[in-house]
């Protein structure tokens, strides 16, 4: 088969060879276009890695946060107990006041009169009682004997009622004379 060639120039071309320097100068830039493709891949896989990793202490950390709910539940339960048995001890306490006092009261009160209130403040330890009796001479000695005992201070009358018969002679409840009094419970020394 014969070659024509037509174009002399292009065949030239074609057939030209490489020089060392260019074939090195080609491999030279065919290296960095692999390196740089390398670490780009390289950095693509560590920023995946680094996400993954993030995701994993999110999913850790909202873990974290439903136990520390859970441990502050358990805080604010223990803190309720604690009031819960401080409110024990003290309603012990109040009732244990709460008798004493009404003792001391009944050791002054005459056998004559009925204490039928009782309101007790208990910080300050103030009482307002109210007492009746069918002779009003009997409220006035229940009067001063708790002005005398040294459990109470501040004896004072609030307000007193004597029934007063003009006709026939009153009977029941209309016929007691009742006192209302406002003293503070000492009680040994302490209030309340």
């Amino acid at each position: 088969m014969i070659t024509i060639n037509l174009v002399p120039r292009a065949r030239r071309r074609r057939q030209t060879q490489l020089t060392h320097e260019d074939r090195t100068l080609i491999f030279v830039v065919v290296a960095i276009l692999v390196v740089l493709a390398a670490s780009y891949s390289y950095a693509r896989w560590i920023v995946a890695q680094t996400t993954t990793h993030l995701a994993d202490l999110n999913t850790q950390i909202a873990a974290l946060d439903s136990e520390q709910k859970l441990l502050d539940l358990n805080r604010s339960l223990a803190q309720r107990s604690m009031t819960m048995e401080t409110n024990v001890v003290t309603a012990v306490q109040l009732q244990v006041n709460t008798n004493q006092v009404l003792d001391d009261l009944a050791k002054d009160l005459p056998k004559a009169c009925t204490l039928t209130q009782a309101d007790m403040t208990v910080l300050p330890g103030t009482l307002v009682i109210a007492a009746t009796s069918s002779q009003f001479v009997d409220l006035v000695r229940f009067f001063n004997a708790l002005s005398a005992d040294k459990k109470f201070k501040d004896v004072h009358i609030d307000g007193y009622q004597v029934p007063y018969a003009t006709g026939a002679v009153v009977q029941g409840p209309q016929a007691q004379a009742t006192m209302n009094l406002t003293l503070t419970w000492v009680g040994g020394g302490k209030n309340g």
